[in-house]
């Protein structure tokens, strides 16, 4: 998952990657100058807390059923490399365009109904410091996404300590790595923020040795209820830039006990993590090759490594290479039941077999951060790509469970 803003300009602010005062500083300086710009939505470093016009970050406007955007999609919405992909996609696959309008769609996590076909998906807006909410209804009668899918998504939380990673605990609560708020914090009440934006979600875990994390990027829930989650450096670097006071680990949090343990210490930048069929593995994404700014290192890694996880679940061991990822490098990760590798990446959702052979990809006109499973039968794939929100049924279902919704 991208840590910090997408770009404001898209390589001046590189997204949550390294960064530094200037960047900032010349980041809001070109948002808050020029007659045509005077009456935009500010973005970026203007969102966060103590900027005056951080307030008028709520203003975005999403657009909902957007039309199909001939001109910068892809025709051809899936590349097939394996019979296996095909199938999972079927003879006719159809990439839906949701809602268009954010500034770096990240984090999609969805809770279903107790009753009925639909659920909530929450998404966050890196670039406005925001999360949104979308309601999900489900598919039509004959299995199809229809119009009637999908309700506009509204702001949910702002600011959201430029939340960027999201998933579910057991109980159905949201749990958000926040960028800038240095934690991962907990909603547990789902409500209150469906009647306004303005509650802020008690913190999970925002230390370690009683220093403050970095960063946290992205997380994931263990069948027992634990909290694995990765915090490099990139956000604490750029808003604003300050120094990390611990190096870049993926940690295991018990929330029965409140113990945080470093599970891998050997990452350049720890990024998205899942668990693997059994939870017998665990994979990590190292985007190492990305710095800062317009940078781009092809020697530092931009790869998944998988992991054996140990028979009391508590560690891991056996790292190894399990995939290069390349235009880019890997961002937010999922699998299905199958065990297949689902990975944002720049040209879309690229989609790995178990034994790490590339089989297709999800082709998308723009950078690609982040998916989730969701829908009442698990087979629906929403994607964030940049500044829209996507969906996909698939002829298989994600990994992990979908969760209830745990309304107070």
């Amino acid at each position: 998952m991208r840590s910090g803003f997408q770009p404001l300009l898209r390589g001046l602010l590189r997204p949550g990657r390294g960064g530094g005062l200037a960047g900032v500083v010349a980041a809001a300086a070109l948002v808050l100058s020029g007659p045509a710009r005077a009456l935009e939505v500010p973005t970026g470093p203007a969102c966060l807390p103590g900027s005056a016009v951080a307030p008028r970050c709520r203003e975005l406007v999403i657009t909902n059923q957007p039309p199909y955007p001939e001109s910068q999609t892809p025709q051809l919405p899936v590349q097939s490399f394996d019979p296996a992909f095909t199938e999972i996609v079927g003879r006719t696959p159809a990439l839906i365009p949701l809602a268009t309008g954010f500034g770096f769609s990240e984090g999609p996590a969805y809770l279903q109904d107790r009753q009925g076909a639909g659920g909530l998906l929450f998404i966050t807006d890196q670039i406005h410091n925001s999360i949104y909410v979308m309601r999900w209804n489900g598919l039509d009668a004959k299995g199809a996404i229809t119009a009637a899918s999908w309700e506009k998504p509204s702001l949910y939380r702002n600011p959201s300590g430029v939340a960027d990673g999201q998933t579910v605990d057991l109980q159905g609560h949201l749990l958000t790595a926040e960028t800038t708020g240095r934690r991962v914090s907990i909603t547990r009440d789902l409500q209150a923020n469906l009647r306004s934006a303005d509650p802020q979600a008690p913190t999970l875990v925002d230390r370690y040795q009683g220093k403050r994390l970095n960063s946290p990027n992205d997380l994931v829930v263990k069948s027992d209820g634990t909290v694995w989650f990765s915090d490099p450096s990139y956000g604490s670097l750029q808003f604003p830039p300050q120094p990390a006071e611990l190096p870049n680990h993926v940690y295991r949090y018990e929330p029965a006990t409140g113990q945080l343990s470093v599970v891998e210490a050997s990452l350049i930048m720890p990024n998205g993590l899942a668990f693997g069929p059994g939870e017998k593995k665990l994979y990590i994404i190292d985007s190492g090759a990305i710095q800062g700014p317009r940078t781009y290192f092809s020697y530092l890694p931009h790869r998944i490594y998988v992991y054996d996880v140990s028979a009391d679940g508590a560690t891991i061991s056996n790292k190894r290479l399990f995939a290069d990822v390349s235009p880019g490098f890997p961002d937010g990760m999922r699998l299905d039941e199958n065990g297949n590798v689902y990975v944002g990446a720049l040209d879309g959702i690229q989609v790995f077999n178990p034994q790490g052979k590339l089989i297709g990809k999800f082709l998308m006109a723009k950078e690609t951060a982040n998916l989730s499973f969701g829908g009442k039968d698990n087979n629906i794939l929403f994607i964030g790509s940049t500044d829209t929100l996507w969906a996909i049924k698939l002829n298989t279902r994600g990994l992990v469970p979908v969760r209830l919704r745990g309304d107070r």
